[in-house]
């Protein structure tokens, strides 16, 4: 294991499921639009800017007004609230902190809704900074580029930890080193044909992969 001091987490998926929320929202937002969703394969669309969602989805000149609409039901139906962290994570975050690791979060979710998500979970406090999607940035790659440049970040020492391809791709994309974790909403199959540097399968294995011999209750 390189000598990292920048850690980079993505959100849904690697420090909280946030499938339930998600899905109800997409299921909502569909049937508003009249789209059959039986078929769907909702876990895909957790992860990728919704503008690929919905271009998906959607798609023709309604894409938009669908992808606006998932904003407002998101926050009237009060999804945030539906979603919890995975076991061991908030352990996972402590001890990385304790050690000395910047943590900060990249993710494509909306960047307000990540940022409540954030403090209702209660876990604000391990963190630097956060960058999510804005009208400027949506795809994981946008997103940790402007991180890593706006924080000053030496890429060497930077570690991107995601479930899904559009993790370990945009972290390549950037020339920095990704730990896959097979927990969340992407395959273990599709994760390794990706090629990440590291992979693991529980919150405890990053400690363990980052820590080594200097977590002490190893």
């Amino acid at each position: 294991m390189k000598s990292y001091k920048y850690i980079i987490f993505d959100f849904d998926g690697t420090i909280n499921n946030t499938a339930p929320g998600i899905v109800a929202t997409f299921k909502k937002v569909l049937e508003m639009y009249n789209v059959d969703y039986s078929g769907v394969d909702f876990n895909k669309h957790i992860g990728p800017p919704l503008e690929y969602s919905f271009k998906e989805l959607v798609g023709g000149d309604r894409w938009q007004e669908a992808l606006n609409t998932y904003r407002r039901v998101f926050v009237e139906t009060d999804a945030i609230s539906n979603s919890f962290l995975y076991d061991g994570i908030v352990d996972t975050l402590k001890k990385l902190n304790e050690h000395g690791y910047i943590l900060s979060v990249a993710t494509s979710k909306y960047e307000p809704f990540a940022i409540q998500s954030l403090k209702m979970l209660g876990i604000s406090q391990y963190f630097t900074c956060l960058y999510g999607q804005t009208e400027k940035r949506g795809f994981k790659d946008e997103i940790l580029a402007q991180l890593i440049s706006d924080n000053g970040w030496e890429k060497s020492r930077c570690l991107m930890i995601g479930d899904t391809c559009y993790d370990v791709n945009g972290a390549k994309a950037n020339g920095i080193d990704v730990m896959a974790v097979t927990y969340g909403f992407e395959s273990e199959e599709k994760l390794k044909q990706a090629n990440p540097d590291y992979i693991t399968d529980s919150t405890r294995g990053i400690c363990d992969l980052l820590l080594g011999d200097k977590d002490e209750e190893k």
